[in-house]
């Protein structure tokens, strides 16, 4: 668990669990719009709450053909279904702190052209159903990702994102977490279930050229305040 600083001097609680099992990100301040990281991301914050304002609902229900309720055998049709994957291709994992089950595939192309991609998906402690999903572009996943592919992968998408309407609270494009950390989007649908997508590119790799440690991260979450985890249970110690 990190505590992060954002540049208007508010808190922001990141729960750093590893990219692709980790139950969710619990954001208790709202960051500023618009602040833009040392990246090539393009700017659209100006025109992003009038264009929301103008469209339809967002309904984040979950990933393709994966909806959140569904148990594993469910998922694992879905896998099929969606990227023509055998399950025996498919990884099973165990969170070892939060105790949730993820299911993890290696995708040739989730994203047109976007590059190699990894998708967990994320089941709840107590409930045993999707809870999340988690959509992976470069490190870990590519050992030499093109910094170049993977920004351009987070435009790309957060010019999707914005053409829906979403929560006021919480809603955030392009907004700096750190020096290495952007919220590229963020949004909550009308049952408050979120799209969160967060551009990792640790600076002193800035030197090393397009192809260095960095990676964007989408995800999409069913209750982003109260996550389906194990936890230690108030007053208990």
């Amino acid at each position: 668990m990190i505590w992060v600083t954002t540049l208007g001097g508010r808190l922001m609680f990141f729960r750093n669990t590893g990219w692709l099992s980790g139950a969710v990100v619990l954001v208790t301040t709202i960051l500023a719009t618009g602040v833009l990281a040392k990246t090539q991301i393009t700017q659209k914050s100006s025109s992003t709450k009038s264009t929301a304002s103008a469209n339809k609902w967002a309904d984040v229900k979950g990933f393709r053909s994966a909806r959140f309720g569904m148990n594993e055998k469910s998922v694992l049709k879905t896998i099929a279904k969606d990227f023509k994957i055998p399950r025996n291709k498919v990884k099973r994992n165990v969170h070892p702190e939060e105790k949730t089950v993820s299911l993890e595939v290696e995708v040739p192309e989730v994203l047109s052209e976007g590059g190699k991609a990894v998708v967990g998906y994320v089941f709840g402690y107590k409930s045993k159903k999707l809870i999340q999903v988690n959509v992976v572009w470069g490190t870990p996943v590519d050992a030499k990702p093109d910094a170049r592919n993977i920004v351009n992968n987070a435009n790309r998408l957060r010019s999707h994102f914005i053409k829906k309407k979403y929560q006021k609270d919480g809603y955030v494009t392009n907004a700096k977490m750190d020096e290495s950390r952007i919220i590229v989007f963020r949004g909550k649908d009308q049952e408050g279930r979120m799209v969160l997508m967060i551009l990792t590119d640790p600076e002193k790799n800035e030197k090393k050229g397009f192809f260095r440690d960095i990676t964007l991260r989408l995800s999409y979450i069913l209750q982003p305040d109260s996550p389906d985890i194990l936890t230690i249970k108030e007053g208990d110690f």
